[in-house]
């Protein structure tokens, strides 16, 4: 009979004297009181209970070490089987950097009455720290959108929340100038009043601010209309045969009535807008020309238009 034929000739029988043979030998193993030695690769190192002033950046180095523990078979057997863990407690910080000595008592998961930790390779791992900071820093609020037409603002919205207290890493506090309310949408306004707006955290990573609310106060009124003038037409010509046609003009003013009450025609400033270059082309082509006005000097929150919003700009003499 050849070699292949004896192997396979009743395989299941002898497959069955193999594993019987074998749960035979462990059984004998585990039975085993005399100590033993096991070497335990890649045991995961992992930090808790850093010190509140301090933040761990990144994992230990190494992040896992091998440990070697002896004791009886059959506990060496359930060490390996229940995943040991190294968890190192950090109550004080003394720098940002630090090497530590692993010892046994911070090992998890290990039933230290029947099994002896002897080492760990590497025996020691390192540790980077950055220190927390606390800082005020200045809130902005946020406005969007444009008011009802039939509303205008008397004030500044301002928030009662002028600092808030910033708590994080000092490598990312040096980068933050402000702090932002959520944006505020004058849009939705339909009078005045105050109200909640929460401080935006999208971009703030791991900063803790505190408060995490603020009150916007929002004054506005029934916007209203007034004209105001004459008001001068202000061209800088530089030269004598040149006249401005209508040499006034009237504002038209829009805005809260208690700020059009104080507007009064001296305090605006109305000047023809135009390229120079392009007037004095005009001016030497065809003699005159057509250029809008712009009023300046209007009150906050004030909006003005002049009538007409433009003039003509003609040459009285020969170019």
């Amino acid at each position: 009979m050849s070699i292949s034929g004896v192997i396979t000739r009743n395989w299941r029988i002898k497959l069955a004297a193999l594993f019987l043979a074998v749960l035979l030998w462990v059984t004998m193993r585990l039975s085993d009181d005399r100590v033993s030695r096991l070497e335990i690769p890649a045991v995961q190192v992992r930090v808790d209970q850093v010190a509140s002033d301090w933040l761990l950046r990144g994992a230990p180095s190494p992040s896992t070490v091998g440990m070697t523990v002896t004791g009886p078979m059959r506990d060496l057997f359930r060490v390996a089987m229940a995943e040991p863990v190294v968890i190192i407690p950090v109550d004080s910080v003394p720098g940002e950097d630090l090497v530590l000595e692993l010892v046994p008592d911070w090992v998890w998961n290990v039933d230290r009455g029947s099994v002896g930790i002897e080492d760990f390779a590497p025996s020691s791992v390192r540790l980077l720290f950055e220190r927390y900071e606390d800082e005020d820093i200045p809130v902005s609020l946020r406005l969007t959108g444009r008011l009802p037409d039939s509303l205008a603002l008397v004030a500044e919205p301002r928030a009662n929340l002028l600092f808030a207290q910033v708590r994080g890493p000092a490598s990312e506090m040096e980068a933050l100038e402000t702090v932002f309310l959520a944006p505020f949408d004058l849009g939705a306004l339909e009078g005045s009043g105050q109200f909640d707006v929460v401080v935006d955290t999208v971009g703030l990573g791991g900063l803790v601010v505190s408060p995490m609310m603020a009150t916007v106060t929002v004054e506005v009124a029934t916007r209203e209309g007034r004209v105001v003038g004459p008001v001068p037409v202000e061209f800088v010509a530089g030269r004598e045969d040149l006249v401005v046609e209508p040499d006034s003009i009237s504002v038209m003013l829009s805005g809260a009535g208690v700020l059009l009450a104080d507007s009064e025609a001296a305090d605006l400033v109305a000047r023809v807008s135009g390229d120079p270059a392009e007037v004095w082309r005009a001016l030497d082509e065809v003699g005159e020309i057509r250029l809008p006005v712009e009023v300046s000097g209007l009150p906050r929150f004030v909006d003005g238009a002049a009538e007409p919003d433009s003039v003509t700009v003609r040459r009285i003499g020969p170019p």
